[in-house]
């Protein structure tokens, strides 16, 4: 049943920044600003291994965009 309510939750929140931009209330990104970005994963039962995943996937993006670009 949560499964459900957190999908739906997402979801809202993911339709509602969607029509925020529609409506022209987004921002858009510009060169020389920082990216926002967001990981989200499961680390729940039968997913062994997913916080190592997690900070590879971070190791990678600090690689690729060296150390001074990227904020933890």
């Amino acid at each position: 049943m949560m499964d459900v309510v957190l999908e739906a939750w997402v979801s809202g929140l993911i339709e509602l920044t969607k029509l925020k931009w529609m409506l022209g209330l987004g921002q858009s990104w510009k060169p020389g600003e920082k990216l926002r970005l967001l990981f989200a994963g499961y680390n729940g039962t039968r997913n062994t291994g997913s916080d190592v995943r997690v900070e590879e996937m971070l190791r990678q993006i600090r690689h690729i965009l060296g150390p001074d670009q990227v904020e933890f």
